[in-house]
């Protein structure tokens, strides 16, 4: 999202962008056919260039924009939300009811629907749930977890899951705002044509000036629809129209949008299609803008073991970056690459997601932070999340130690505090009792020794779930880590907890009858 203008800047962009389209500045073009679709420059309004700037910040409308600007933003209703004031929510849904599905920000998963769920406001889950809210997506990294569904069923709250399951069954149409020239959000029959090799139906909307490259990241472009499908004849067709290579799309609409691009390269070198590959790099991809989570077509390559892309995309100029040297323990090329120590970060992040001891050692010579810096606990649970990145990671690299992570863990733990505090107030021991079902019960119970050993707190509670470590391991069955914490003292009662929060209730409710076990012999 960019820097937030306020009414007159706004209107003054609209103006400058509808002169520069009229006189055929390139800019002005480009951004108002990235935006609007069939734009024709003798005629085009100023309601039309206020519509295409719009939706260059991520509105559908210049209503919306112009509302996001007087302070109707998701953050503002989910307060609204959280305090229970119906009338304030009723007047922001009016003027963008799409803020009742959105999240909070990119790296923050929250709904306005999950602040309704945890102040337990059966009739505002109603309201939102019939502005557009789903109660069945969840928050990263935990998000089974913490759907608004979930989270009501797991606290008791019977009244909000049958007003969920009720919303769920009668689910109202929302009806769209009148627009002029409905905005160019997707196209399943282009995507469709794409794929089937229809390009005589491409041909004909694209002489129209109708063939219009679906924007949204959960969509996928056009281009991306062509290297999926393996189709190098489509691919060629929509290079000649003109379409982007790196084929940027987007994530998230009004209050923040996230762009990420590069897909159609990164699909051929995850799937070793090397003609396609080669006519995307011609036409001026880049191997080397990343795809958000994903890395660069480079960091496709590797992580699918396409040695002979990996070869093709560096003779165009694809660059083996820190991370991609660190999470597959590319050692002696990260220790060259420390000649730079602003690398240093990178290298610790991804060596610990990797697993790599040495480069983890290497990158914590030259980071300098006190210990109870916040940063810590991304690099801190980076091993952690190694049960995340088994399913791709191993798969291809199974020569691969699983046991030096909790040595990184060990490692990055001298530098820091144990209790360093993440998103919504949970720790490492939080994290550590929820890791997945593919690490084993002695694996992770070998990570809680190791934080509190060092001096991690039992008591800590995050502040969705409102539990302890104690009650996450209750929670996600986790009977090893459960016994360790009881062994150095955490409470198996937590008489002032919620009654649903309790350790024991998470055991009995998920089921978790070894761990019900383990809390009796404790006294809970």
């Amino acid at each position: 999202m960019r820097r937030q203008p306020d009414l007159e800047q706004l209107k003054r962009q609209a103006k400058e962008l509808q002169g520069g389209f009229a006189a055929g500045d390139e800019a002005a073009v480009r951004e108002v056919n990235a935006h609007y679709r069939a734009a024709d420059p003798l005629r085009f309004a100023l309601y039309e260039a206020q519509l295409a700037l719009a939706r260059s910040y991520g509105f559908d409308s210049w209503a919306k924009l112009k509302a996001y600007v007087d302070g109707v933003t998701v953050r503002r209703l989910a307060d609204a939300v959280g305090a229970g004031d119906m009338a304030m929510v009723r007047t922001m849904l009016r003027a963008r009811p799409e803020l009742a599905d959105l999240t909070m920000s990119y790296g923050d998963e929250r709904r306005p629907i999950h602040f309704a769920v945890m102040s337990r406001l059966p009739e505002m889950v109603r309201l939102l749930m019939r502005h557009g809210a789903s109660a069945r997506e969840g928050i990263h990294p935990h998000r089974d977890a913490t759907r608004a569904w979930t989270m009501a069923k797991e606290r008791g709250y019977s009244e909000i899951v049958a007003v969920i399951e009720e919303e769920e069954r009668r689910r109202p149409s929302v009806e769209p705002e009148s627009e002029p020239e409905a905005a160019p959000i997707g196209d399943e029959a282009a995507r469709a044509a794409v794929a089937s090799g229809d390009a005589e139906w491409l041909r004909e909307r694209h002489a129209k000036g109708e063939l219009v490259n679906p924007v949204r990241w959960s969509d996928g472009g056009l281009l991306t629809v062509a290297a999926r499908h393996d189709r190098l004849d489509m691919l060629r067709l929509l290079l000649d129209f003109g379409f982007d290579p790196d084929e940027r799309v987007s994530s998230g609409e009004g209050d923040w949008v996230a762009y990420s691009q590069g897909f159609p390269l990164w699909e051929c070198a995850a799937r070793g299609r090397r003609e396609m590959a080669e006519l995307l790099l011609e036409r001026g991809a880049s191997p080397n803008v990343h795809v958000d989570s994903s890395g660069s077509a480079v960091y496709s390559a590797y992580s699918h073991r396409q040695w002979e892309m990996v070869e093709l995309l560096r003779r165009h100029g694809g660059i083996v970056t820190a991370d991609i040297a660190a999470i597959y323990r590319q050692t002696e090329l990260a220790r060259q690459m420390l000649v730079d120590e602003s690398v240093a970060v990178e290298l610790l992040h991804y060596g610990a997601s990797g697993g790599d001891p040495e480069i983890v050692r290497m990158a914590l010579e030259r980071i300098d932070l006190p210990r109870d810096d916040p940063k810590w606990f991304r690099w801190l649970t980076e091993p952690l999340s190694f049960w995340h990145h088994i399913p791709w990671l191993y798969a291809g690299n199974r020569e691969f130690d699983r046991g030096t992570y909790l040595t990184c863990f060990r490692l990055i733990l001298q530098r820091c505090s144990p209790n360093v505090v993440g998103g919504f107030g949970r720790t490492a021991l939080h994290e550590v009792a929820s890791m997945g079902s593919w690490v084993t019960d002695e694996e992770a119970a070998a990570f809680a020794v190791a934080l509190l050993e060092a001096g991690a707190e039992t008591a800590g509670r995050d502040d969705l779930l409102k539990s302890t470590a104690l009650g996450w391991a209750c929670r996600w069955g986790r009977e090893g880590v459960a016994r360790v914490l009881l062994e150095r003292g955490a409470d198996p009662v937590e008489a002032s907890a919620e009654e649903w929060a309790h350790p024991r209730a998470w055991a009995e409710k998920m089921g978790h009858t070894g761990v019900v076990a383990v809390l009796r012999e404790y006294g809970g």
